[in-house]
């Protein structure tokens, strides 16, 4: 049995894109140099360390919601090499990337139908459109279906960052633009790290992002 611990290695924390309702300006407008994005601005949030958002929209014009297909990029200190006897193969990689796409378009579509928002299929009158991409994804202890008895065990399962976009659906205009850092649960004690433990840490962050975004729509509607 083998052992491997990783290192301990943060990624940018930055933040996501809701609270349409409580941030407020920062400093500079919407044209100013701290905004990468024409027409945003930069806002502070107690609950978001960094957003972007376009002024004076009203958000609660939108009862629908179109997902697009999220983009999942690795950090760029993660490698495939680092993990079993000759690394991951570039199909093991695109599995994972595709598994999490997938998982996280599910994700925030079944949160917000839940909270009752139409999910559409396709851009329409009434609907924003996020993208819930996924970046500086580190993965603490992939599975590779290697065979043998090793085993790896591990402090937590990794971590990933939200780089969530919205636009007006119909229009294509942007309307914000943020990102959000998470670590998956850390368990104070060595646990065997497994494709299932993995995917179970992903799916509690992801639905911990659909959900604040559910509720940050929520509170344009005065709910």
């Amino acid at each position: 049995m083998s052992v491997r611990m990783k290192p301990d290695l943060s990624t940018l924390a930055v933040a996501m894109t809701f609270l349409f309702v409580t941030a407020v300006p920062a400093r500079g407008g919407p044209d100013s140099a701290e905004s990468p994005f024409p027409g945003l601005e930069l806002v502070s949030s107690k609950n978001i360390d960094r957003l972007y958002r376009r002024p004076d929209v009203d958000m609660s014009a939108y009862t629908k919601v179109w997902i697009g297909e999220p983009l999942v990029e690795f950090s760029k200190n993660w490698s495939p090499r680092n993990y079993g006897t000759f690394g991951l193969s570039a199909s093991q990689v695109k599995k994972i990337r595709d598994d999490l796409a997938n998982l996280a378009k599910s994700t925030f579509a079944e949160v917000l139908s839940g909270g009752g928002y139409e999910v559409v299929t396709e851009p329409t009158e009434g609907a924003i459109a996020i993208t819930p991409n996924i970046v500086n994804l580190y993965i603490t202890a992939p599975s590779n279906s290697s065979p043998g008895r090793s085993r790896t065990y591990v402090m937590d399962a990794g971590s990933m960052t939200l780089a969530l976009q919205v636009y007006d659906a119909v229009t294509g205009t942007l309307l914000a633009v943020a990102y959000d850092h998470q670590r998956g649960s850390q368990f104070g004690t060595l646990q065997w790290a497994t494709s299932v433990s993995n995917r179970a840490a992903a799916a509690s962050i992801l639905k911990g992002w659909a959900e604040q975004l559910k509720q940050d729509l929520d509170a344009t509607r005065g709910k």
